[in-house]
């Protein structure tokens, strides 16, 4: 270059023979600027290479991005793309006021993922000096799912008024914090405000995200009371905000509550969309009202809305769902007679799922053989239908015949495929063919997914191969795939549940240092397992983790916790979480009331048992079997067998059938109680009602007389000494076992 140098450069090589070099390649990089085409870095630059640094070149550009004279940031760029590595943060921080958002947001979405301990971000809570640079770091971190980090940044800038983002950029931080499953309604809200208070005026799309978060998170009235924030601010609901509670409503259940809807969107005269109608008819069909979606699709008509085959895919697949297979084959029949709209290959798939799920394999493949006949040709798709469905008929040979069919079609298998019959080969146990699988799909060139992974750690635990499980999850990219969240709480609930928690907090910690987010089921796995363990401090401190990190703690969260109090028997501390979280919109269910009513059995407490169960019933909500057998087996236990007898009618008056432990109990408590006639007078209904099972174990059952039997001994002699206890004892403890099983188990 022969551009003279300027005084500054002049200046520094007077005084100091390094600052001169950085001097004279910052002016050469601004008179590059100037130019009308660009230069190459190492033409622009041979002069000063072979002494340049990588400690020059922040203060490079440092010295350049402030030159007035800078015409253009693109040399700038260039010079920190040519000599400093992309993850430099002293390198980039000079370019940051001086780029246009064009560039930041790109450099910025590169730049992030390169900055695991998020030194940039920490520098960016304190220095957002432009627009654009507010822009783009708020879009970027959006854009790379990091929701929190981009809230926060939002937050920050509330304390520097003078620069505002756009609304578009809040807009996105807004989006991903709806997109993300881990943050709570609250965090939304927490950013709405901010983006009043930095004077942003929200728009449609504003408000349609804060619907569309509450709507996800399940808080519906609080979905509907953003309504009137929107008219607030003078703007009225259009029919994506509609369709959205509609289709929350329907997901719900709540068809009163949408109908409503419906109307009062029609009154403010939003006309209903297709996805409107769509919506409903999905809730009706899944719910196997017929006429209702008959009705739904004859309005769709009268406001001249034509269904469409997806309209009839759509009711075909509720109709499915609902296990109304011959109704959704129906349907089927009268669109073809229409004659303007023919089942697609969606709708084939459909109806062949079905009849895998509902009906047999049988009538799955005649419909395929129908489609073939009818010009429509099998997806991928169709084919993974129809493995699954042999696999899940233990029809494995017919499965591997279609999977040959299928390639002589030109189809290659794909991951869900494969996974199929990864997990068929898992349960059959013969994890080795598995594993021979995934290296097949690997020789493919296919991509095992955290669903091949899951599948085989699951059955590894199942068959309690847990260094095996431990690990392919600490070396899984040997074989291409990532583990998750799910992968991890998988073998951890595995080492839990043997009692071993130590290595399964271990993974806990190697989640965390992986980077990986834990979920609300990941928290619940750790929660229970502490709990189990009574550890319930930890567990605790869990609890007020996960909440503090914006996850939501749903209502399996809630029922392990006091499930774990109960446990230890801290009776006071299960009632007091059980009514802070009731302030926390908590809604308890049986699962909760079947847990305080055991823990309160367990203590001797039945009259405050019988309190809870009474308050429970007058709210009209749900008891189950549990419910009655806690009651009835602690009557019974103390000796009060008329109260059990009642309480055993008034099961059968409400529907519910006793089980094989409700007739043990009451049988064992009339033997003991001397009333041994009554007995049998019940056995004798229970064996003409085809009642009678294998699993009662009452004495009366036993080839024994009744002077054994009231001596106290068992069908093979025993006193109740050498068993340990009364036939009651051991009822309590497999019952106590049962309730623990299902209050830390799926059920809660």
């Amino acid at each position: 270059m022969d551009t003279p140098p300027s005084t500054s450069a002049s200046a520094a090589a007077a005084s100091d023979p390094d600052s001169a070099l950085v001097a004279a390649v910052a002016d050469a990089l601004v008179s590059a600027s100037r130019l009308p085409a660009p230069v190459p870095m190492p033409t622009l630059l041979a002069a000063y290479l072979p002494r340049l640094t990588a400690s020059h070149h922040p203060r490079v550009l440092a010295v350049a991005a402030s030159n007035p004279a800078l015409a253009s940031p693109e040399p700038l760029l260039a010079y920190r793309s040519f000599l400093s590595p992309p993850s430099c943060l002293p390198s980039l921080l000079p370019l940051l006021p001086v780029l246009p958002y064009r560039h930041l947001f790109p450099l910025l979405l590169s730049f992030v993922p390169l900055d695991p301990l998020r030194h940039l971000h920490r520098h960016l809570l304190g220095h957002l000096p432009s627009t654009p640079l507010a822009d783009a770091a708020l879009c970027a971190y959006s854009r790379l799912r990091l929701p929190h980090l981009a809230a926060q940044l939002l937050h920050s800038l509330r304390r520097r008024i003078r620069v505002r983002p756009s609304l578009q950029a809040a807009n996105a931080v807004l989006s991903a914090l709806a997109r993300s499953p881990s943050t709570s309604p609250q965090a939304s809200l927490d950013a709405f405000r901010s983006l009043i208070a930095l004077r942003l005026h929200p728009n449609h799309y504003t408000f349609n995200l804060l619907v569309h978060t509450h709507c996800s998170k399940g808080t519906l009235a609080d979905a509907l009371a953003t309504l009137s924030t929107m008219q607030g601010f003078g703007l009225s609901p259009d029919a994506v905000t509609y369709n959205t509670l509609l289709h929350a409503h329907c997901r719900k259940g709540m068809l009163g509550e949408a109908r409503t809807l419906l109307a009062r969107m029609k009154k403010e005269g939003i006309t209903p969309t297709r996805p409107t109608y769509n919506t409903l008819v999905s809730a009706y069909a899944k719910l196997g009202w017929i006429k209702q979606a008959t009705k739904v699709l004859e309005a769709m008509t009268a406001n001249g809305l034509e269904p469409d085959l997806w309209t009839y895919n759509v009711l075909i697949a509720g109709l499915c769902q609902a296990e109304k297979v011959d109704e959704a084959f129906r349907l089927k029949d009268e669109m073809e007679l229409l004659g303007t709209l023919l089942p697609d290959v969606v709708t084939y798939n459909t109806l062949a799922d079905a009849c895998f799920k509902w009906r047999c394999s049988s009538d799955a493949l005649r419909l395929l053989e129908e489609m073939r006949e009818k010009g429509v040709k099998p997806t991928l798709v169709t084919h993974n239908i129809v493995i699954k469905g042999l696999c899940k008929d233990g029809e494995l040979e017919e499965a591997l015949l279609c999977l040959k069919k299928m390639a002589d079609e030109g189809l290659a298998p794909d991951v869900i495929t494969y996974n199929t019959l990864i997990d068929v080969y898992c349960k059959a146990g013969n994890v080795a063919k598995a594993f021979a699988l995934m290296d097949e799909m690997v020789g493919r060139g296919l991509k095992l997914d955290t669903f091949t992974l899951n599948t085989v750690l699951y059955n590894l635990c199942k068959e309690k191969r847990y260094e095996e499980a431990q690990g392919l999850l600490q070396s899984p990219s040997q074989r291409g795939f990532v583990p998750d969240e799910v992968s991890y709480g998988t073998v951890m609930a595995a080492y839990f549940n043997e009692y071993n928690p130590e290595p399964a907090l271990r993974l806990w910690d190697e989640m965390i240092q992986r980077k990986l987010t834990p979920t609300i089921s990941t928290y619940n796995t750790l929660i229970k397992g502490l709990g189990r363990m009574g550890r319930l401090k930890e567990a605790i401190d869990k609890l007020n983790e996960l909440m503090e990190k914006g996850l939501v703690p749903d209502d399996t969260t809630y029922n392990i916790v006091i499930h774990a109090y109960c446990k230890e028997g801290d009776l006071e501390n299960a009632f007091q979480f059980h009514n802070k979280m009731v302030e926390n919109s908590f809604k308890p269910d049986v699962v909760t009331c079947n847990t305080l009513m055991n823990g309160l059995c367990l203590q001797g407490k039945l009259d405050k048992a019988m309190k809870l169960f009474d308050s429970w019933v007058e709210k009209g909500k749900k008891v189950d079997v549990i419910t009655y057998n806690t009651l009835i087996h602690t009557m019974c236990k103390n000796g009060d067998v008329e109260a059990a007898l009642h309480f055993l009618a008034d099961m059968e008056v409400r529907g519910l059938q006793p089980d094989a432990f409700t007739y043990n109990v009451v049988l064992s408590a009339l033997s003991e109680a001397g009333r041994p006639e009554e007995a049998h007078s019940m056995l004798h209904k229970l064996s003409e009602s085809g009642k009678l099972s294998q699993s009662f174990s009452s004495p009366l059952l036993k080839p024994s007389s009744v002077d054994e039997t009231e001596s106290g001994k068992d069908h093979e002699g025993n006193t109740e000494e050498e068993t340990g206890g009364n036939p009651q004892d051991s009822a309590l403890e497999a019952y106590t076992k049962r309730v623990n099983e299902l209050c830390t188990g799926n059920v809660c």
